[in-house]
């Protein structure tokens, strides 16, 4: 983590030093170096999965509700970098924008599990 910690700092730093200088260079700099960060996410991502399966399988949840958490996860970190990236080229509307989308696309996404929810509700109440 310290060595991603220090990647961070140093291509923040020279994105910085190059902007002043050359400004579309400094914005594919910064995209690079955040493709990169992201990559290793990605890959830290399939320890949080490998511990999801552990669960579902101790616990008895179904698949498709471990399935649609990390849906919901991918969809909130996929709609932060992009706008991340929007505001880091200075469209600070189109990041609201893709903010919203994945706001809504989260709750798209969650609609089976209220179903889900107000069923169980239902049968409990009733």
């Amino acid at each position: 983590m310290v060595k991603i910690a220090l990647f961070g700092i140093i291509a923040s730093i020279l994105t910085l030093k190059i902007k002043s200088i050359r400004p579309e260079y400094g914005l594919v700099i910064g995209l690079v170096s955040s493709l990169f960060l992201a990559v290793y996410a990605l890959d830290e991502m399939g320890k949080i999965i490998d511990l999801f399966d552990t669960i579902e399988s101790y616990s008895g949840i179904p698949g498709t509700y471990i399935q649609i958490l990390l849906k919901l996860v991918g969809i909130s970190f996929l709609c932060e970098f992009a706008a991340n990236v929007c505001k880091d080229a200075g469209q600070a509307t189109m990041a609201k924008q893709v903010e919203m989308a994945g706001k809504l696309s989260i709750l798209v996404v969650s609609l089976p599990i209220l179903e889900s929810l107000l069923t169980t509700l239902e049968r409990l109440m009733g």
